[in-house]
């Protein structure tokens, strides 16, 4: 949908706040010439002899603000969207205070669904006001909207409708958004089934209504047809509450409550079916509890209801699972954390919706926890999972910019970073390297000074043997993070692929410095010991390795090729005795978890290097 289908978009007004950016006339005639060969076209309507002239006048002086000006939104009006990005990018740098050149940026990039820098253009165009031009200011606002919603900014989306348009009789598109923020749905018009069209023109409609005893009787009507819809009953309390009626507000929040887990609740029933058959109708009776708990919001109770299923059936990893969830619910994240790896330990016996959501709050934790690796290798293989995308994705941005909070906790400024990493990483671990390459350098050229997206690039670039560039990406993080590790052990890891053991031994001991309980940097400066021919050296780096990662099959290697250069026969058997021991129940993981080529950026402190058994329970292979 383009902005001229919803509303006309007038640029006569908007150029006005643009005229005293215009570039001194220059002196050469075929400049003066060619500008006005494009004014003469442009006001006879000949859209693309203008455009023509334009890109040669603008070929001889860069700078021309109008001309950039008329090339960019001559150029979205016959909906040539990538070829207006350019001239309007290059204006909004000349003219960073100028509100419609943000503002047809935005929709451009929305056209070519760069989303995430659409959302950025489009916000600050709202930031800097389009008063003097409503049509726009209009369209501005109803795509921004779009991508809020698409975003998770539900309640952002829904006071930008209710400010921007008409609360009597607004647009269908608008009451359509409207309706998407209202049921907190992360996707675009265009991405949901015209089957649910009447629900949410009917939704966003009773949202615009401003009396809220109206809206409430609206929203009530609505349930009457659609009863188990999420969120049609929160929307019903707030409008209830908004009318001072206190105990009906209530009711409709206890309703939410039960709707909210009522899918995931039958789907656990289902699990619960799987085990009668072999559970005593008591033990049965306490897990149908437990649900019956969970469903109406009673965590406290839930908990206690699976500790004394669990006490019968302490394998049970769905159980397990929805006691992690609960406490999640709690916010006791410390035991939530512990209950749902257990439960994904013995395995999660519910349905793909239910186990991905239980995947999926357990990777928020390890995020939270700092386990940025084993976050991001836990969602690895639900990434496609359509009803959950956007939300995993989000997950994985917190992971590839190692940003330890939970999605709520994500200062709004920086949701469109956190959404275009996740994106990103999506790409990297399906293997599309060759799109996600181009929003790295993207990325990293609209926020240069964020941390650990240079060594995310970098990663991905060492995982493709790209290892010039990859170590380029290196230095610059380590300027940006000069008290992280994390470049430093990777510079010395590419140093040692590429045979330069000087090189390594520098960036390891620096490493090493840095993070001292970290068993990639010792194995990395054992490593660059051995390579430069000094075992003695060598062997005291990996066996601290070793006791930090005992599990590693990669480090009982090395060393027990040190210890053979040091004659230290006996020793050197035991160590490789370790790591067929270890390598072949790596070689087991692999095969029931399948490999990915990229598993995200990893930790250095948590052996980003070392494979499975490490604490980040990492399987990638040193070279």
């Amino acid at each position: 949908m383009t902005a001229r289908s919803l509303f006309a978009a007038p640029t006569c007004i908007a150029l006005a706040l643009l005229c005293g950016l215009r570039s001194p006339a220059q002196d050469a005639v075929n400049t003066q010439a060619l500008q006005q060969a494009a004014t003469q076209a442009r006001e006879a309507g000949n859209a693309q002899q203008a455009i023509t002239d334009y890109k040669q006048a603008l070929a001889l002086q860069p700078d021309w603000s109008e001309g950039l000006w008329y090339l960019g939104t001559l150029s979205y009006d016959l909906d040539r969207y990538a070829d207006a990005i350019p001239p309007l990018t290059r204006l909004v740098q000349l003219a960073p205070e100028s509100s419609p050149a943000f503002s047809f940026l935005g929709l451009a990039e929305f056209e070519v669904k760069d989303y995430p820098a659409a959302l950025t253009h489009l916000e600050k165009a709202q930031s800097l006001g389009n008063a003097d031009d409503p049509s726009l200011a209009q369209v501005s606002a109803y795509h921004l909207a779009l991508l809020l919603n698409r975003s998770g900014g539900f309640d952002r989306a829904a006071a930008l409708l209710r400010t921007t348009f008409p609360q009597q009789d607004p647009p269908a598109q608008a009451k359509a958004a409207m309706g998407i923020a209202l049921l907190h749905i992360p996707l675009l018009p265009s991405e949901i089934d015209p089957a649910h069209d009447a629900l949410l023109q009917s939704a966003g409609a009773a949202a615009f209504v401003q009396d809220p005893h109206q809206s409430a009787d609206a929203f009530a009507r609505l349930i009457t047809q659609y009863p188990d819809t999420p969120w049609l009953h929160e929307a019903n309390s707030i409008a209830l509450k908004a009318a001072g009626e206190t105990q009906q507000a209530q009711t409709a929040h206890q309703q939410e409550a039960k709707i909210s887990h009522a899918q995931l609740v039958d789907l656990y029933r289902i699990h619960a079916a799987s085990q009668s058959a072999s559970t005593q109708p008591a033990t049965d009776a306490g897990w149908q509890q437990a649900m019956t708990d969970y469903s109406s919001g009673r965590y406290a109770e839930t908990i206690a209801a699976l500790k004394s299923w669990l006490q019968q059936k302490p394998g049970d990893g769905t159980a397990w699972a929805v006691m992690g969830l609960s406490e999640f619910a709690l916010k006791d994240y410390d035991n939530a954390l512990i209950h749902l790896q257990r439960g994904q330990q013995l395995g999660l016996g519910a349905s793909q919706q239910a186990a991905a959501f239980a995947i999926y709050h357990l990777a928020l934790l390890l995020n939270r926890s700092g386990r940025f690796d084993a976050a991001t290798a836990s969602l690895a293989p639900i990434r496609d999972y359509q009803p959950m995308q956007h939300d995993i994705q989000f997950a994985l941005g917190l992971s590839l910019l190692r940003m330890p909070v939970l999605p709520t906790e994500v200062d709004a400024a920086k949701r469109s970073l956190v959404d275009s990493a996740g994106q990103i990483a999506a790409l990297l671990l399906a293997s599309k390297y060759d799109a996600a390459f181009p929003q790295f350098q993207k990325l990293i050229a609209q926020y240069p000074g964020t941390p650990y997206l240079h060594y995310a690039y970098g990663t991905a670039l060492d995982s493709l043997s790209q290892y010039d560039e990859a170590k380029s990406q290196m230095r610059e993080e380590s300027k940006l993070s000069p008290q992280s590790a994390l470049p430093w052990i990777r510079l010395a890891s590419i140093s040692l692929r590429q045979h330069l053991p000087a090189d390594a031994l520098a960036a390891a001991t620096t490493g090493a410095q840095l993070a001292p309980e970290s068993a990639d940097a010792h194995y990395v400066l054992g490593r660059a010991w051995l390579e430069q021919g000094d075992a003695q050296q060598a062997i005291p780096e990996l066996e601290r390795a070793v006791s930090l990662a005992p599990n590693s099959p990669e480090s009982h290697f090395v060393l027990a090729r040190a210890y053979t250069r040091a004659n230290m026969t006996e020793k050197a058997q035991q160590e490789r005795a370790a790591f067929a021991r270890l390598n072949a129940l790596a070689e087991q993981d692999r095969a029931s978890h399948g490999d990915q080529s990229y598993q995200g950026p990893r930790e250095g402190a948590n052996s980003s290097l070392l494979g499975s058994g490490t604490a980040e329970n990492n399987s990638a292979s040193p070279q």
